[in-house]
């Protein structure tokens, strides 16, 4: 077995760190996020589904003006980083801004002069048009915000991210909805509060760049331009993008289009209940990426491999155990959080996270993909997903409605994810799998098995009911990990990392663990 001193080298000391620090902005802001969603289902599931349906539509936007470049910073600034070539860091942001903003500014134009004519003639709701053009104000403000925060994801240091886009956008999110509501602006006020937070955004990750970061005005650093290689590692990851905005968004869409606003209301207390699941996920994905983009320039194969097995065994036992919970209560779950009206998408709440738990059980094998230069091949399996996605919501959803759209949504996410999975392990020979992995969800079943019988014959369902049962599964769950010896060394130099970051101490509970390896 490697000591911990050597196997706690500097990318894992990374990934911690910035997993800790994006996990905790994530907690933060899905509060701040849930809150502004709760507070605008209160007015009704036709007006919730109308601001949802105006930020599919603006998301759709922004997505077409970022080309994929989103990626292409990432992965250009981490891997100049590791070169230590400034000039080319600072050409990789100004190129990116100089192909994203123009098509920014085009769309929002297209979105705002035609609002009416999507809202009548696609969504069959006149009351759409204003709330379109409120969305397409925001539009210009998102790509700047996106192209900077990649900038800053590029460096591998999320605090500023998380302060950014998780804090201080979902809070001011909050505020603004309660305060507009409060004066009675109505379902207007809250596409307002949506978008203020957003033109908000790019200012304060500028300010995090330019002042903690990477001074891109500093005149001392001649920009070298990077626009061909950037554009050509990006453009196919633009048709990835479309791939993942048909697969983010026709669900959302043709509910509005099949069905009614009070339909995607419904659906969209589900869809982002069920996205909870991939907080943790998402925390250690986004700060992995340019953590082996950086071993990989470095030549660091083996180092990467292990990287990737030891984030992926860490977020399927933070996640596996909460992907069962959810899926043995959707409908006090649904209640609890949005009210009686909602309970009807309880049923997709279930086939949602389903579909997402798969990322968490493979990891974050998109990534890799990403980090050998294959966007071709990231692109081939985004539009399988995408061409599933849209024929199954087209099918299911005139006879389903919204569980026929969780339906379209979940299976096809859970194919995407199998398919990078397996490209992944033909290119780079990676897979996480281990015998611990098993012992895992072995521990995680057999612990809300017993929270079942709980619930369903002896306390019974309810809200206080749920939160002892929880505590009760936690305990349960991390006595079966032990007895099943489920850790191994890797895992308490991983539990050392975060004490290191976080300033926690968790020497007692390290203890127990040795005495089960």
């Amino acid at each position: 077995m490697p000591d911990e001193e050597d196997f706690l080298g500097e990318s894992l000391r990374k990934i911690v760190k910035g997993a800790g620090f994006v996990l905790v902005g994530i907690l933060i802001g899905r509060t701040f996020g849930y809150g502004s969603r709760l507070i605008i289902a209160r007015l009704g599931a036709s007006d919730y589904g109308l601001v949802a349906l105006g930020f599919a539509v603006m998301s759709i936007a922004v997505t077409l003006s970022m080309v994929g470049i989103q990626s292409g910073i990432v992965r250009y600034v981490s891997f100049y980083k590791g070169k230590e070539d400034k000039g080319r860091i600072k050409g990789t942001i100004i190129s990116a801004l100089k192909i994203t903003l123009p098509l920014s500014f085009i769309l929002a134009f297209i979105l705002f002069w035609y609002a009416s004519w999507i809202s009548i003639h696609v969504f069959h709701d006149a009351n759409l048009t204003s709330i379109l053009k409120i969305f397409a104000v925001g539009v210009p403000f998102f790509v700047l915000a996106q192209n900077l925060l990649s900038a800053i994801v590029g460096f591998q240091d999320m605090r500023y991210r998380v302060y950014t886009e998780k804090i201080s956008q979902e809070a001011l999110k909050l505020v603004a909805i309660v305060i507009l509501l409060l004066l009675g602006f109505g379902v207007v006020g809250a596409a307002w509060g949506w978008v203020l937070a957003i033109i908000v955004m790019p200012f304060i990750a500028f300010y995090f760049l330019e002042k903690k970061v990477f001074p891109i005005l500093n005149t001392k650093v001649k920009a070298v331009s990077v626009d061909k290689e950037l554009f050509a590692f990006s453009f196919p990851l633009l048709f990835a993008g479309i791939a993942d905005m048909i697969m983010g968004w026709t669900d959302t869409l043709m509910l509005g289009y099949f069905c009614s606003s009070a339909d995607v209301g419904i659906y969209n207390a589900a869809l982002p209940t069920a996205q909870l699941i991939r907080g943790i996920p998402a925390a250690f994905g986004v700060i992995f990426f340019p953590v082996v983009s950086e071993l990989y320039a470095r030549n660091k194969i083996e180092d990467l491999r292990r990287t990737y097995s030891v984030v992926t065994k860490w977020m399927l036992a933070l996640i596996s155990p909460i992907f069962l919970l959810v899926l043995l209560f959707p409908e006090q779950i649904i209640k609890i959080l949005f009210g009686a009206e909602y309970v009807a998408g309880a049923t997709a709440l279930s086939i949602l996270v389903s579909g997402f738990m798969i990322y968490a059980v493979i990891g974050p094998s998109s990534e890799i993909l990403q980090t050998y230069g294959k966007t071709k091949t990231v692109m081939m399996a985004n539009y399988i997903g995408a061409a599933i996605n849209l024929g199954l919501n087209f099918l299911l959803i005139p006879i389903y409605g919204v569980n026929g759209a969780a339906g379209a949504t979940g299976f096809s996410l859970a194919l995407l994810y199998i398919l990078n999975f397996l490209f992944a392990y033909r290119v780079a020979k990676v897979q996480p799998f281990r015998r611990s992995y098993f012992k895992i969800i072995l521990a995680s079943l057999i612990a809300v098995l017993v929270v079942y019988l709980l619930t369903r014959y002896v306390i019974g369902v309810s809200t206080f009911a749920l939160i002892a049962v929880l505590i009760v599964f936690l305990a349960l769950y991390f006595f079966l990990l032990l007895l099943m010896k489920s850790f191994e060394e890797e895992d308490l130099m991983i539990m050392r990392a975060i004490d290191q970051q976080l300033g926690t101490k968790s020497d007692w509970i390290r203890d127990i663990i040795r005495r089960f390896l």
